[in-house]
């Protein structure tokens, strides 16, 4: 799969937990081989939200927002919230 992030197409790969930090970090974004990395061992409705979660990383980069990409807690705020926007469903469905 790839997504476009400020005009870049960046390469979904799913692969197994390479990420050296705790047990929360799922993805990682990879900005010089345009790609997000994603923990394929986990859950597909936290895949999608990890995806988010990187996506925001980028566009905060590209738009020139490094500082606000550093905040982590600011990101997963973000990403979760416009994930779940993406994600709501009518109950009459």
């Amino acid at each position: 799969m790839r997504i476009n992030i400020c005009g870049i197409p960046h390469e979904v790969v799913e692969c197994e937990d390479v990420f050296d930090a705790d047990q929360m970090h799922l993805g990682q974004i990879e900005f010089k081989d345009a790609r997000i990395l994603i923990n394929r061992n986990i859950a597909p409705v936290v895949k999608e939200a990890t995806i988010c979660h990187e996506v925001l990383h980028g566009m905060l980069v590209h738009i020139g927002r490094d500082d606000l990409s550093n905040d982590e807690q600011f990101v997963t705020a973000l990403g979760n919230a416009i994930y779940q926007a993406f994600k709501v469903r009518c109950l009459d469905d």
